[in-house]
């Protein structure tokens, strides 16, 4: 299971020992929470059913790997969320109409009383949907852009999941140690070809160093996000951003997102191909001094774009 922990400046940045997935992009709550592994109970983890009750269905682990048998894209629609107390959808794809998509609009996909599966990160379960609500981080706006499900909030906590179950095999996750000290090291040179391409000078710092497999190709691509601290100002950065360094080469990089308010850093959690048909999209999460918000964003060449807005007001 992997944590993730809002950042407040740079200083914070440097504190991240390894934490990895805030549970919540909470706008107006007591900052992110250290999520929790997603381990269930003794029924969940074991047999389906427990002495003196038939078990909770919905709560079945499969063995083995995150998946579960059945189709993947491109050969079944599907919808990738973000678990904030509810399904927040970040992707679609429309197997019928051949198109990929984001927000509100993927919930029409979703049968009602379909399963989805949801995960921390180790271990993964399905839930029964049920009728639109708020998610979390949007409590009080009056925004039902969310599925609710048994077990959400409270107990386990969730990070993402996919629709239909069988879905959720194809997300692979960013190594959890990828924001550690040990792995933000940057070394002169590497830091030289990165500086190139920030806008603004000042002590280069990398918040995310990591390595997932964007394009198929067995070749690695490398992931950095990185920050200049700004030198009056601790809790703002000159600049902030992230970058993907397609099969490694820091001379090729693509620029994924960068902070428009100076107060956001990036984390790479994911990647996933939607639609079954070309490279993967990354899993991206800007974490600003409230909270944090998920995007999916979609290679192409050299340039990269969300496939929609950022999630829970970001």
């Amino acid at each position: 299971m992997i944590a993730r922990v809002t950042l407040l400046g740079p200083l914070a940045a440097m504190s991240l020992l390894g934490a990895l997935f805030v549970g919540a992009c909470d706008k107006g709550d007591d900052g992110a929470k250290d999520t929790k592994e997603a381990k269930g109970d003794a029924k969940a983890k074991g047999d389906d059913k427990a002495a003196g009750d038939e078990g909770e269905p919905t709560l079945k682990v499969a063995d083995g790997d995150q998946g579960v048998e059945g189709p993947v894209p491109p050969d079944t629609s599907m919808v990738f969320f973000q678990v904030e107390g509810a399904l927040l959808p970040l992707a679609c794809f429309d197997k019928d109409k051949g198109t990929l998509a984001a927000g509100t609009g993927c919930l029409d996909l979703v049968p009602a009383g379909a399963e989805v599966r949801v995960s921390g990160g180790d271990q993964a379960f399905n839930k029964k949907v049920a009728d639109r609500i708020e998610p979390r981080c949007l409590a009080g706006s009056g925004k039902k852009i969310a599925l609710d499900a048994e077990g959400l909030t409270g107990g386990a906590e969730f990070t993402f999941g996919a629709w239909p179950p069988s879905a959720l095999k194809i997300v692979e996750l960013v190594p959890e140690d990828s924001t550690s000290p040990a792995a933000t090291g940057l070394d002169d040179e590497t830091k030289a070809k990165i500086a190139k391409l920030v806008p603004s000078k000042g002590e280069l710092t990398a918040h995310q160093v990591a390595e997932i497999d964007v394009d198929g190709n067995d070749e690695k691509d490398g992931i950095y996000s990185v920050f200049i601290p700004h030198p009056s100002m601790p809790e703002q950065y000159t600049w902030s951003g992230v970058f993907l360094a397609p099969d490694g080469n820091l001379d090729a990089m693509v620029l994924l997102a960068k902070s428009q308010s100076r107060k956001d850093v990036f984390e790479v959690l994911g990647a996933l191909d939607v639609d079954g048909k070309d490279a993967r999209e990354l899993w991206v999460r800007m974490i600003y001094e409230e909270g944090a918000g998920d995007a999916v964003v979609q290679i192409s060449g050299t340039e990269a774009k969300p496939l929609g807005a950022w999630s829970c007001g970001a």
